[in-house]
């Protein structure tokens, strides 16, 4: 609804000035940039949002858990978790993209799932201080089971750290995503960002002094990850005073 143009569709010349049918130019195959640059947003959104989603899913899920139970369940988690925590994401999707060409969405289940590790410490230390507060030893020793303490009084004490999970986890996840786009291993029928800077450093935009092929990528990259590192920051504040006090 916003992209003047498909972005894989011929719109005029090849490297054709800017004009009021194309805001930036054409590439180099005269498909229009300023319509790729748009539907990259699309992708690159869906791939952070996406896998943050299920990151922060299966991390609050596990920490729940993990925190709640202690014991031999605490022990077996945090064991698993030393092991995965070793485990660099971003050679191992490079991998697995590279053997299996997975679509987009794949592709965002898999960073979700390799990257739902980080969080479990950071929701289990925050359920180990819930899990013995009076509004809880006092809510089982009514007679309440363990599904409906973990999930009307643990889950809504942990939804702000998951919540500054979840942005930074975003941030996170785009700017991987974007790294496999530039590497050409992403779904190629898929525009986004990382496969536009591409391009335009194979086909000498920086040498050719090109501004408008490669700029406008990179610096929509730049802008969307200040804007969720601003917002990360943001949500801290609000969970933790503390931290504004220490800033003022």
């Amino acid at each position: 609804m916003i992209a003047p143009y498909d972005p894989h569709a011929i719109t005029g010349a090849p490297l054709s000035p800017p004009d009021r049918d194309h805001l930036l130019r054409t590439n180099d195959l005269a498909q229009d940039i300023f319509s790729g640059l748009i539907w990259g947003t699309r992708a690159t959104l869906l791939l952070g949002f996406v896998g943050a989603a299920i990151a922060v899913t299966v991390g609050t899920a596990a920490g729940i858990v993990s925190g709640y139970y202690g014991g031999l369940i605490d022990e077996a988690v945090m064991r698993l978790l030393d092991v995965a925590m070793t485990i660099p994401i971003f050679p191992l999707l490079l991998i697995l993209t590279t053997f299996f060409r997975p679509g987009i969405y794949l592709i965002a289940v898999l960073m979700g799932l390799l990257g739902s590790f980080q969080g479990v410490r950071l929701i289990r230390s925050q359920v180990l201080s819930l899990a013995v507060a009076d509004f809880v030893v006092g809510t089982r020793a009514l007679g309440a089971g363990d599904g409906y303490i973990m999930a009307r009084h643990i889950l809504p004490g942990v939804l702000p750290l998951a919540g500054v999970k979840f942005v930074t986890s975003a941030q996170h996840f785009m700017l991987i995503g974007i790294g496999l786009g530039f590497l050409g291993i992403t779904d190629p029928s898929v525009v986004d960002w990382g496969q536009m800077i591409n391009r335009a450093s194979q086909n000498g935009a920086m040498i050719l002094g090109l501004w408008w092929w490669l700029i406008p990528p990179g610096l929509a990259v730049t802008l969307i990850s200040l804007a969720l590192a601003w917002l990360g920051y943001a949500c801290e504040d609000e969970i933790n005073p503390r931290l504004r006090v220490m800033r003022v």
